[in-house]
């Protein structure tokens, strides 16, 4: 990556947080939960480069056809968590948050 004098972060929106484009670093997320479902937490954008120049890469990691490469442990009570905590807060509903009531209306 390059490093724009202003702008050029990229957004998260559903966590409300924001990460600076440095020069020479990589940024990396998952964007599906261990069941293979879209987290949409993972949702962003780029901000405009309001000065100077951004160059990016993108390595896209596809996950249909890997599902039995790697331990899933998948409880669907159990929250997904970001790898390095972003510190978000508590996420709204999602079928992967652990949550009594939904326990209760899925038993229903």
């Amino acid at each position: 990556m390059t490093e724009p004098e202003i702008g050029g972060r990229t957004v998260f929106t559903d966590v409300k947080t924001s990460v600076p484009c440095t020069k020479n670093a990589a940024l990396f997320w998952y964007n599906l939960m261990r069941s293979g479902e879209v987290d949409v937490r993972s949702r962003h954008a780029a901000c405009p480069v309001l000065t100077g120049v951004k160059w990016v890469t993108n390595k896209w990691i596809h996950e249909r056809g890997q599902e039995w490469r790697r331990p899933c442990g998948l409880n669907r009570f159990d929250q997904e968590q970001y790898v390095g905590d972003l510190g978000a807060p508590e996420p709204r509903f999602y079928p992967n948050v652990r949550s009594e009531p939904l326990k209760a209306a899925i038993k229903a």
